[in-house]
């Protein structure tokens, strides 16, 4: 594979793609996600194969690239729902609270605009989820639809509005990080 063999790629592709998926979606539980991450794995080892050392098995380096893969996607979002608690929990009075609020409202507006465009069957799937509470049983129960189905559309509507949303969390993370 070092020297550009991408029949041993496929292979190790082949041989490790499912076992990665199914360790990502025990801790996960959204399929694109964990395709996602999967998919940036293997990317990575591919343009990394020239140059790259693993001093362990192959098998364990995957393993734990996912594993790391995992941690960095969940602190990402523990980081954003950080933020957006603290601009929930802070008081409207004070000077820098009201740019924070208009940023919140700019953020809540942003969302819900979002939300709005998304294609409708991936909307109602994300608003039955995050605004009524149902579980995907009970959404895919109430819409008729497979559970997977439903994390599928949840996973795509979650991407959909995470790309559409990414400058607003970083952009306002580093700004409150400024303001410490």
């Amino acid at each position: 594979m070092k020297a550009g063999d991408s029949d041993a790629f496929a292979t190790l592709y082949r041989k490790y793609w499912r076992r990665l998926f199914d360790a990502a979606y025990r801790r996960i539980m959204l399929r694109e996600e964990c395709e996602e991450l999967i998919q940036e794995i293997f990317t990575d080892l591919w343009t990394k194969r020239e140059t790259l050392l693993i001093s362990v098995t192959l098998e364990a380096y995957l393993f734990g690239a996912l594993r790391y893969s995992i941690y960095n996607m969940i602190r990402s979002r523990k980081i954003w729902e950080a933020y957006l608690e603290h601009l929930l929990q802070m008081p409207g009075d004070a000077g820098n609270d009201t740019e924070d609020r208009l940023h919140y409202e700019e953020l809540a507006l942003a969302l819900e605009n979002s939300i709005q465009n998304l294609p409708e069957k991936l909307r109602k799937v994300y608003q039955l989820s995050r605004k009524e509470h149902l579980t995907y049983k009970e959404i895919a129960e109430r819409e008729q639809i497979p559970v997977d189905t439903v994390e599928k559309q949840m996973g795509r509507a979650l991407k959909i509005l995470r790309d559409n949303l990414k400058e607003f969390a970083w952009a306002w993370i580093v700004l409150e990080m400024w303001d410490l």
